[in-house]
């Protein structure tokens, strides 16, 4: 199994976009190769003989039926509405553009 060292830690802390201290990133490394070692044992079980599919193939999905129900009048929800316009919601825009 591959080792990861600091170095390792800091580029995926910083792939991730997190902050850690040099004590932190140290416990990391500990803790990451603990959750690696328990990832090569799950993938070291022979699953050969599991049919991975038999259950979701044979699985049913109850749905309900479809009903016509009476709604809110479109006018109704608007009128809490702080904006609209042409019966929509006008909303700020919460997307930068370009963002990083």
């Amino acid at each position: 199994m591959p080792k990861i060292d600091i170095n390792d830690a800091k580029k995926l802390a910083k792939l991730s976009r997190l902050e850690f201290s040099d004590e932190e990133l140290e416990k990391f490394v500990v803790e990451f190769e603990g959750i690696l070692e328990q990832v090569n044992l799950i993938n070291s079980v022979n699953t050969d003989s599991v049919d991975l599919f038999e259950k979701a193939i044979n699985a049913k999905t109850e749905l309900r039926k479809d009903e016509i129900k009476p709604s809110f009048k479109q006018e109704e929800i608007l009128k809490n509405a702080p904006q609209s316009e042409d019966g929509t919601f006008i909303v700020p825009i919460t997307v930068e553009e370009g963002g990083q």
